[in-house]
């Protein structure tokens, strides 16, 4: 049996009109580092399960997912990946934040994904008899990603086939709710850590140039369509 998904995924429509604006490169010049790449001696699926993890610990009145504006950006970010959360959103539409990313940071974007965590306050949420957590975790989180449609434009250029980068986690994960996420996130939060399998789409953009830059990001999903533009400052 399914939970009742509170995850949400962040959804939108397709762009019109992408075909005719030239794209980024598949590889030398393109702004997002390589699938399969391991920066800074991580892999994108790794770096994907770490930015679950700081979503998941930032409480409810500071989480940058579900910060209208962006004011909360920067609330636990360290080290040498800026995460970038997606926007919440129940209803169809564009939506908009701004961030100012420090200079040399790359950036982990949170396309769309669902957090499939364990156990759930449903006693019949778990694995059949001989089935692993895993695997379970593995299917179910499959059944929410409806993806129709996903295009992701940096600075008004198209990044070619964001479809593909599509990531799974390899093995069980753990994050830590906070609390306060419980009820407007994920009932499945203990407050303590607990497994999860990541599903999702992930871009991991190189450090951007001192400036002003725009990321707008649109997809199909579940029936629903919205679009979220992201301003972003490097000073």
């Amino acid at each position: 049996m399914h939970k009742k998904l509170c995850t949400w995924l962040a959804i939108g429509c397709a762009l019109t009109g992408v075909s005719a604006v030239q794209a980024w490169p598949d590889q030398d010049g393109s702004p997002v580092y390589p699938k399969w790449s391991h920066p800074f001696d991580r892999s994108i699926n790794g770096w994907a399960n770490l930015s679950m993890q700081w979503l998941y610990a930032q409480p409810y009145s500071q989480n940058p997912y579900f910060d209208p504006t962006g004011q909360y950006c920067a609330v636990g970010q360290q080290g040498p990946v800026w995460y970038v959360a997606p926007i919440f959103a129940m209803n169809p539409g564009n939506y908009t934040r701004s961030c100012t990313i420090p200079r040399d940071k790359a950036i982990l974007f949170q396309v769309a994904w669902v957090a499939d965590t364990w156990p759930c306050p449903n006693p019949n949420f778990g694995p059949a008899p001989g089935q692993s957590l895993y695997d379970f975790l593995y299917q179910d989180s499959g059944t929410y990603m409806m993806m129709t449609s996903l295009s992701v434009t940096l600075d008004g250029k198209p990044i070619r086939d964001v479809l593909k980068d599509h990531y799974i986690s390899d093995s069980l994960n753990s994050v830590k709710g906070d609390l306060s996420l419980q009820s407007t996130f994920d009932s499945c939060i203990t407050g303590s850590y607990q497994p999860v399998v990541i599903n999702g789409y992930f871009l991991m953009f190189k450090p951007l140039s001192p400036g002003q830059h725009t990321i707008v990001r649109t997809a199909t999903n579940m029936g629903m369509t919205n679009t979220f533009t992201y301003y972003l400052t490097v000073p």
